[in-house]
């Protein structure tokens, strides 16, 4: 459930999870207002991406890039086909819907829209998760020591629930601080009536990713270290 919240100059809307309805606020996208307790995040992704330290606790602001040739046009302006469509609020309730099912995901606060004549323009708040590094930095940490048997069962929890990842990723499969795993980045993510064919792809998307960025990593080691994932997401989807 999103509740409306109040707005300030230039901002169209901000809405909150059912958690944050009431509380909140618009200033909490405005990156200056942090001050030192924003941190860009460089490492992936298409930047727009802060750490921050707010009355929520520790968060992470991600403005929404635009990628590939679109990108020309405009980095960050999307066609407006209203409020329900927004990306930043279908994201939002996604979040909203995987926490509940007690998936590993960041926990959503709040999304915030800028209307610009028929464009707007979009940003996500969400609680950071406590997480030490992701699948790509473990795979060249040492291919051989990286779990993959929890990386494949944490996935088919995922995929248990019909959770559909727009782009499964090494880098957006986090260790976290209690050794398990969490999935990031659901922009454009949606719910399928159960696990399907799609799985597979997505697994195979996500060795795509580790052979592309492997560095000196064998590809051997990649293919054998996805078959033992494939074994754990098979066994767990039973």
């Amino acid at each position: 459930m999103i509740a409306p919240e109040s707005t300030a100059d230039g901002v169209a809307g901000v809405h909150a999870a059912a958690a944050w309805a009431g509380r909140a606020r618009p200033e909490w996208f405005e990156v200056p207002r942090y001050g030192a307790n924003a941190l860009p995040i460089s490492d992936g992704g298409r930047g727009g991406a802060w750490y921050v330290e707010g009355p929520f606790g520790a968060g992470v602001l991600r403005f929404y890039r635009r990628g590939g040739w679109v990108a020309r046009l405009s980095r960050e302006h999307y066609l407006f086909t209203g409020v329900s469509r927004l990306r930043c609020v279908r994201e939002l309730r996604l979040l909203e819907e995987l926490a509940g099912l007690g998936l590993p995901v960041p926990g959503p606060i709040a999304a915030a829209w800028w209307r610009e004549g028929p464009f707007y323009r979009a940003a996500l708040l969400m609680q950071r998760l406590p997480a030490r590094t992701d699948l790509m930095a473990l795979v060249h940490a040492g291919v051989d020591d990286v779990p993959w048997e929890a990386v494949g069962q944490c996935i088919a929890r995922f995929h248990r629930h019909g959770a559909r990842h727009p782009d499964l990723n090494a880098r957006n499969v986090l260790r976290c601080d209690d050794g398990g795993f969490a999935v990031i980045d659901w922009d454009r993510g949606r719910r399928e009536g159960g696990p399907g064919r799609w799985c597979g792809a997505e697994l195979d998307r996500l060795e795509r990713s580790m052979l592309k960025h492997r560095r000196q990593v064998q590809v051997q080691a990649i293919h054998a270290g996805m078959a033992r994932l494939r074994a754990a997401h098979a066994e767990a989807l039973r």
